[in-house]
């Protein structure tokens, strides 16, 4: 796979999504990549903030534009886990729906960084560290990790710790608590 390759199908990707006024953050190994630490991806991951009608929309008009999708799927794949996936060869776009007020404010605290020819949204190194911990799996603590030891001075724990007991109450899942407290730990 060449970088270049991949440059391309994300700038195209990012702007599909600009062009049509859709609110994102971008997260996962680019958003590590640009927050945390270098390291390598082969897929671009967004939270879109959009309602369930729009995203019926996106999916017509990311087929549309050439993604390879098959629209039934996107949609059974949508009404089932919030998700939408879109690939065009090697590369694909997922794109998760916003369901927590978490990721609203999320949003709002993001701050553009340029990447790809693209000034892209990018959430705080807390609140991906925070993206990271829900996700859980052990290459997401590994990134956390790397996040908050590279942010280890500048981090607001007390925003990371509020926000989670938020997320934990509403969730009944206090093991997300324990993940925190494992990567603050490490870092």
């Amino acid at each position: 796979m060449a970088a270049n390759e991949f440059d391309a199908f994300c700038r195209q990707a990012f702007e599909f999504l600009e062009h049509r006024n859709v609110r994102y953050l971008v997260i996962g190994g680019l958003a590590v990549v640009v927050v945390g630490e270098p390291r390598t991806t082969a897929d671009a991951d967004a939270i879109v903030f959009v309602s369930p009608a729009e995203a019926e929309s996106l999916i017509r008009e990311a087929a549309a534009a050439g993604f390879d999708l098959r629209e039934d799927v996107e949609r059974e794949r949508l009404s089932r886990t919030g998700t939408m996936r879109f690939r065009r060869g090697l590369f694909q776009l997922d794109l998760i729906t916003a369901s927590l007020a978490f990721e609203e404010r999320a949003r709002e605290r993001a701050t553009r960084h340029e990447l790809f020819g693209v000034s892209l949204p990018f959430p705080s190194p807390e609140d991906l560290i925070l993206f990271k911990i829900l996700a859980g799996r052990d290459k997401d603590l590994l990134d956390a990790t790397g996040i908050a030891s590279r942010h280890r001075d500048r981090l607001d724990v007390p925003y990371l710790e509020t926000t989670l007991r938020e997320i934990c109450d509403a969730a009944e899942d206090a093991s997300l608590w324990t993940r925190l407290q494992r990567v603050l730990a490490s870092a």
